[in-house]
C-alpha cells in the first residue's frame, strides 16, 4: 500500500516555540513544537472533537475553538476547561463519552493512540462519531522512534518505550490497515522529527530525569534562565526544520470517513 507522503519543510514561529519551551521545558517543548507545526498543515472543519485533549496547550496553538474535548484524567480535564478553548469537556475516554453518531466534521488526536491498549473500541467510536466525509487527524510516534534514540541498543529502546508507555508504535501502512477496518481511508501522511532531532530530544529528556534534593536538576536550571535567554533559544529553534523524510520520529496521519 503506497500512501501519499507530504515532505515540505516544517517550522514554528519563535513566539509559539517560546510558549512551549517555557511551559513544557526543552525536551517536551521540542516534540510538541513539531506536532504543532505538522498539525497546522491540515484544514479543520467544525464541529470538532479533540480526543485525549490533555490540558489543551497543543490544540490551542492549532485551533481557536473546539466544540468538545475528551480527557479522562481529571487534572488535565479541569485545565482544559479553564483554557476557554473548548465549548464542552467530556471527562471520560472517548468510547464512554456522550457523542451522537455523525456529529463531527473533524476528530483530532495528538499523542494518544500510541498509549491505548484496546484500539478497536476507540477507533470504532471515532468512526461512528464522524459524519460521512469527515476527517480523523492523528499524530503519533512511528515505529522508527525507538531506532533513533540517543543510545542505539534494543534493551535501551525497550526500557524507554516502557517508561513512555508506548504500546502502538506503528508504520503508516499498519495504521492505514487498522483504520480501514472501520471505514477510514488514509489520504496523507506527514512525517516529522528527523533522526538527529529524535536523538537530541531523547538526550535532553534523559538529562531532565536527574534529580537533586527531590527536584529535577535541568528543570531548576531551565526555570532559572532569564526570559531573554529563553527568547533567544526560541528564535534559534524556530530556524529548525522539524520535518523528516519518511517515516520520521512521528507522523500526522489524515484519514477520511467513507461516504
Amino acid at each position: 500500500m503506497e500512501l501519499p507522503v507530504l515532505l515540505s519543510p516544517l517550522h514554528l514561529e519563535p513566539s509559539a516555540f517560546l510558549v512551549l519551551l517555557r511551559k513544557l521545558g526543552p525536551s517536551l517543548g521540542l516534540w510538541r513544537a513539531a506536532e504543532v507545526a505538522a498539525l497546522r498543515q491540515h484544514e479543520y472543519r467544525h464541529p470538532l472533537l479533540d480526543m485525549g485533549c490533555g490540558d489543551g496547550i497543543v490544540t490551542s496553538m492549532v485551533l481557536k475553538r473546539v466544540e468538545i474535548g475528551c480527557e479522562p484524567y481529571l487534572k488535565a480535564a479541569l485545565a482544559a476547561r479553564d483554557s476557554n478553548l473548548y465549548e464542552r469537556i467530556e471527562p471520560f475516554p472517548v468510547e464512554a463519552a456522550d457523542l451522537p453518531d455523525g456529529s463531527f466534521a473533524t476528530v483530532v488526536s495528538n499523542s494518544v493512540l500510541e498509549h491505548t491498549p484496546s484500539l478497536g473500541p476507540v477507533i470504532e467510536t471515532v468512526s461512528r462519531a464522524l459524519a460521512p466525509g469527515g476527517y480523523l487527524v492523528l499524530a503519533v510516534p512511528t515505529g522508527q522512534f525507538a531506532r533513533w534514540l540517543a543510545l542505539p541498543f534494543s534493551r535501551y529502546a525497550a526500557w524507554r518505550n516502557r517508561r513512555l508507555v508506548h504500546i502502538n508504535l506503528w508504520t503508516a501502512e499498519k495504521w492505514a490497515g487498522c483504520l480501514a477496518r472501520f471505514g477510514l481511508e488514509v489520504v496523507s501522511v506527514r512525517p516529522y522529527l528527523r533522526r538527529s532531532l529524535v536523538a537530541a530530544w531523547d538526550a535532553i529528556d534523559l538529562l531532565e530525569q536527574i534529580w537533586v534534593m527531590k527536584k529535577r536538576l535541568v528543570g531548576l536550571v531551565w526555570l532559572g534562565l532569564p526570559l531573554e535567554v529563553h527568547k533567544r533559544l526560541a528564535i534559534a529553534a524556530s530556524r529548525l526544520d522539524l520535518s523528516s523524510p519518511a517515516p520520521g520520529g512521528g507522523h500526522v496521519i489524515i484519514a477520511r470517513k467513507e461516504g
